[in-house]
């Protein structure tokens, strides 16, 4: 018997599956690949952007909460502010985190 060996690659990031308070229902959002850096005095504040598939209404996803910027090396920093297509990947395959910002995985793209 032959042994073949096939490699599947995400095309897009998984959704999520989170309340929409638009739609009043639980549906998927699709992350945007977008970064929301914010400053807050000596903070940062980092967030994926995410669009219910409804109706586009926006949802952030906390990626980092009232960070110091120097703990955030200058790589991932530049990530966030050039909104980074692979980072962005990394954080919205992070079940761990979706999980922690009350949204559940969804479906994932092949």
């Amino acid at each position: 018997m032959k042994k073949s060996k096939r490699a599947a690659q995400i095309s897009s990031a998984p959704t999520v599956v989170r309340y929409c308070k638009k739609c009043n229902a639980r549906t998927e959002f699709a992350s945007s690949g977008m970064f929301r850096v914010n400053a807050q005095k000596k903070s940062l504040d980092v967030w994926l952007i995410y669009k219910c598939r409804k109706c586009c209404t926006t949802w952030n996803l906390t990626v980092m909460s009232r960070v110091a910027p120097g703990a955030i090396s200058p790589e991932i920093l530049s990530g966030f502010h050039e909104n980074d297509e692979n980072l962005a990947m990394q954080y919205a395959t992070d079940i761990h985190l979706i999980k922690k910002n009350g949204a559940e995985p969804g479906k994932v793209r092949i």
